[in-house]
């Protein structure tokens, strides 16, 4: 599978019994990742900025962690505790762990 960066950065959120939220920060090496930029247009018509990111994370880069909705992303190594400002929110993650061992991969969007 097709990689380009040197991995990424998942921040695992967590929501305590006081409603804090702290994050346990996890390191998935080689992954791919594709900046998107759009648009879209609000009911009042208006259009608003619809920045996201693409990362696909090869089966072979998974360890016993799977990033979730929620979760905080930042692509490249970062080894700040609390996530950086210029972390992106999960909003979906696709499972596309079947079939040939060499195209197995997880499919992370978030804005």
């Amino acid at each position: 599978m097709y990689t380009n960066k040197i991995g990424c950065t998942v921040y695992e959120r967590k929501v305590g019994a006081d409603r804090m939220e702290t994050y346990i920060r996890h390191f998935i090496p080689t992954i791919y990742c594709e900046d998107a930029r759009g648009q879209a247009q609000s009911g009042t018509g208006t259009m608003k900025q619809q920045d996201s990111v693409l990362c696909i994370i090869p089966a072979s880069s998974l360890s016993d962690y799977i990033p979730k909705r929620n979760d905080r992303i930042f692509c490249g190594r970062c080894n700040d505790a609390e996530p950086p400002e210029n972390c992106r929110t999960v909003m979906e993650v696709k499972n596309f762990r079947y079939g040939s061992p060499e195209v197995q991969h997880i499919e992370v969007t978030a804005v």
